[in-house]
């Protein structure tokens, strides 16, 4: 069998098996009604366990970085004494951008100026398209205004329409990174001691991340073999967003806390550090994925016999919460952003396609990173469809032909488990998610705080509408070979 087949056998993989999952309960409904609720009490068991194993992780990772919160992280990276010194590194911090305000750039910069960190020791990277018109003289401006304040800045404009490329953040992002390399070695920098940032445009990081990031590199014996993830929080903008979004995006949040726990199953997401001397000899972000941000730690775990790994760090970067014009506008702009991220399932492919030609790594360690990425996307597509409409489906079909058998009546126990359970990790989650609120702006009324409890009821219906479906739509798109075209997440000016 040829590898274009065995790419496309394997493309179809993950969305046949979510496909299979759902139909198979309803098919099992109308030929075997009681088997196929046995099957599902069986399927919410499992769900109260694993939600409680992930319920204990939130509190561990939300422990974790409240207690670090007040680390001196500058003072411990100058106390390091490692074969690297702390004056020895540069930080590199690229911004990709495309058609955003100058205005939002301009407040990613401030955030970074700042940073509790020597601003010699950061170099700028402004990386903007050539299809967008305006990106040169806006980017050069803003070099202008804050070069005072870092070591350099240095704007890119990456060309248009170059071959084996698409547009996306990783085409922009490489296209950048090979200048910065041009810079490095004019400069007589080496390139084993630059931490490389590829931040959206909209990334306002901590002001101790990169102490915390420098620290973690000095210490780290496998400092090259690492890639240093940080914890997105979504809030710049959360009280100009309306409550829909900001539940999505403070759940996307909570499940990066909840990842940030699975020490050695972690992978790089959306904006993360690595060191510059990995990203050159693996061959820089891949021009033609969507999915850049994980690839690339695909593309070094592969470089490294699956020696790599990635440090969730205990410092976060603060982003924008994509919100529309209205409310319309902003759950299509959700779903769009959503079923981008969801799209990472072709992470699945390039990984089995490469495994199949790495004998270095060993088949457990093969099976285990298989198994990770088919299991994540396979219950993102279908975990919140299962119980927030088959689930109540059966019990009512129940009720309605007057099925008062015991299974019937496990299944509404079990179903009332997990709907206290829920509950109970609502409750938990608007506990936790204070301590990620920024101050409350003075033109904004002390009701929104009721908004901001009210706003997990729609949590059902968000998990499955803005949750799984776009999951279960990309992973159809690949059943049947369809491209998904990078589509821009569009922010607005930035909230100050």
């Amino acid at each position: 069998m040829n590898e274009i087949k065995i790419k496309r056998i394997l493309e179809a993989v993950p969305g046949l098996i979510s496909w299979a999952i759902l139909l198979c309960l309803l098919v099992l409904f109308i030929m075997a009604p009681l088997f196929a609720v046995l099957t599902l009490i069986v399927y919410l068991m499992y769900w109260v366990c694993r939600l409680s194993y992930m319920t204990a992780l939130l509190l561990a990772a939300h422990f974790r970085m409240h207690s670090r919160r007040n680390y001196q992280w500058i003072d411990m990276c100058k106390k390091v004494k490692t074969d690297l010194c702390f004056n020895d590194v540069l930080h590199v911090v690229l911004y990709p951008t495309y058609k955003e305000s100058k205005e939002l750039i301009e407040t990613s910069l401030d955030s970074l100026r700042k940073s509790n960190y020597p601003k010699d020791k950061v170099l700028v990277v402004l990386a903007g398209e050539e299809r967008d018109v305006d990106a040169k003289e806006m980017l050069n401006g803003l070099k202008k205004h804050y070069l005072p304040f870092f070591n350099n800045i240095i704007v890119t404009i990456h060309p248009d329409n170059i071959e084996g490329e698409i547009p996306s953040k990783g085409s922009n992002a490489t296209y950048a990174a090979k200048k910065i390399k041009d810079y490095l070695i004019d400069n007589d920098i080496r390139l084993e001691h630059v931490i490389i940032s590829c931040f959206d445009a909209d990334t306002c990081p901590d002001e101790n991340y990169l102490a915390c990031l420098t620290y973690h590199y000095l210490t780290n014996s496998k400092r090259h073999q690492t890639s240093y993830q940080p914890l997105p929080i979504y809030n710049n903008n959360i009280y100009q967003a309306p409550a829909l979004a900001r539940v999505i995006e403070i759940g996307s949040t909570f499940w990066q806390l909840i990842e940030s726990m699975r020490y050695g199953k972690v992978i790089t997401f959306s904006s993360h550090s690595m060191s510059f001397k990995t990203l050159v000899e693996v061959g820089y972000w891949p021009v033609d994925m969507i999915s850049d941000d994980s690839v690339i730690f695909w593309k070094c775990f592969l470089h490294f016999d699956g020696d790599y790994r990635t440090y969730p760090l205990e410092r976060p970067v603060y982003m924008d919460i994509a919100v529309g014009k209205n409310i319309f506008d902003t759950i299509k702009i959700q779903y769009k952003q959503k079923r981008r991220w969801a799209w990472g399932v072709e992470n699945f492919v390039y990984v089995s396609m490469h495994f199949l030609k790495y004998n270095n790594i060993s088949f457990l360690k093969k099976f285990s990173r298989i198994y990770q990425l088919l299991d994540n996307h396979v219950n993102w597509a279908t975990w919140a469809i299962i119980i927030s409409f088959i689930t109540p489906f059966f019990i009512c079909w129940g009720k309605v032909t007057s099925h008062n058998t015991l299974v019937f009546l496990n299944l509404a126990y079990i179903n009332g488990i997990i709907s206290n359970a829920l509950i109970f990790v609502l409750i938990l989650s608007f506990l936790i998610s204070k301590y990620f609120m920024p101050p409350r702006p003075a033109n904004i009324s002390r009701m929104i705080y009721v908004s901001f409890v009210l706003q997990w009821l729609l949590l059902p219906f968000i998990s499955a509408v803005l949750g799984s479906l776009p999951a279960l739509d990309a992973q159809t798109r690949l059943i049947f070979g369809k491209t998904l075209v990078f589509n821009r997440t569009k922010k607005g000016k930035k909230r100050k």
